[in-house]
């Protein structure tokens, strides 16, 4: 069965870690797993291509990388998103006090792990302590309590692992979730082309992504991104929808595609919702659509690529017991089977 595979997958693929920055033991073990399937593979700067046997009919699209923290030195810990922006691409890192409280309640009281980034070996691990101090100061600092001190730079990820009782997937599930869904793809007779990105989570994963469709050649507009999408209240997770958009904030996606795809929802009776115009009904504003992987493809190409956003709701999102629904995921399986593989 397809979900068993995602699930299994899922759960597996939790137990590898991959801090934003710190990916490539995570990149080359997905690497191996999908060559067992007799796929080929290719790892490129910032991003692991994965092909089928007609690798350029349909691209589909994922990020592999998570948050987590970086040691500093000494004891202190950043969060990591913070801190490879700064570092990496020099942007000035200044949260607001909203944003630095929900950083610091997403992480405090975990059990966490550091990990060699070459070999995903565990260094050390410990419990999160939230230093008050450094928040005020403009960044989320943490200190762990029972871990040695790390030497800088080295990544620390969440050691909670994922959990499914027969209705929920709990765990750090962005996006590990699609990563799941895309290997029963190939597993399932998918011929196609993955692209398994890292740098989401800091907003940079389109600059590898259109790189990489520069350096192929390939002008498309309908590429296919997978990806989770948080909601405060269970309703379209209780309900199985798949979440479709016509734009974020950043960029307007290829309308004929998105229709497309739902109307093959409403072929298969598989429930969806357009998150923009749900958004917009309730009043808010284009400012308050979010921003996803494919509106910043679309607005730092001025379109050149484009595509649509294919999304599994969640609740608890950014965390270590981010909550889907198994109608949720065999929904939106159901839904990329039925548009991407053959019969």
């Amino acid at each position: 069965m397809a979900f068993e595979t995602v699930l299994d997958k899922t759960l597996e693929y939790l137990s590898i870690p991959s801090v934003v920055g710190h990916e490539a033991h995570f990149t080359a073990y997905l690497a191996q797993d999908f060559e067992k399937l007799g796929l080929k593979t290719h790892n490129h700067k910032g991003l692991l291509e994965i092909s089928g046997k007609t690798p350029h009919a349909q691209i589909i699209s994922a990020h592999m990388d998570r948050h987590g923290l970086v040691s500093l030195g000494e004891g202190s810990y950043k969060y990591a998103a913070a801190h490879i922006r700064e570092e990496k691409y020099g942007e000035e890192n200044k949260p607001s006090k909203a944003t630095l409280k929900a950083i610091g309640q997403r992480f405090e009281d975990e059990t966490v792990f550091a990990y060699d980034p070459k070999t995903g070996e565990e260094l050390g691990r410990g419990q999160i302590h939230v230093c008050e101090t450094g928040m005020e100061n403009g960044d989320p600092v943490f200190q762990i309590t029972g871990m040695p001190a790390m030497s800088t730079n080295t990544p620390v990820a969440y050691a909670r692992m994922a959990e499914f009782d027969g209705t929920y997937l709990k765990g750090q599930i962005d996006n590990v979730l699609s990563l799941g869904v895309i290997y029963a793809l190939f597993d399932n007779g998918f011929e196609g082309t993955a692209l398994l990105s890292t740098e989401e989570e800091i907003g940079k994963s389109w600059i590898h992504i259109t790189d990489w469709l520069e350096k192929k050649n390939i002008e498309t507009q309908n590429l296919f991104i997978l990806d989770t999408s948080p909601y405060r209240y269970a309703e379209e997770i209780e309900e199985g929808m798949i979440v479709l958009r016509y734009r974020d904030k950043s960029g307007i996606f290829n309308a004929g595609l998105v229709e497309e795809i739902t109307k093959h929802c409403t072929g298969l009776d598989l429930p969806f919702q357009l998150k923009d115009e749900y958004f917009l009904s309730l009043g808010l504003k284009t400012a308050d659509l979010g921003s996803t992987e494919l509106g910043r493809i679309v607005q730092n190409t001025d379109g050149r690529w484009n595509g649509a956003s294919i999304q599994i709701p969640t609740l608890e999102y950014h965390t270590s017991y981010e909550t889907a629904s198994k109608t949720c995921i065999a929904n939106y399986y159901a839904l990329l089977e039925n548009m991407l593989i053959s019969r």
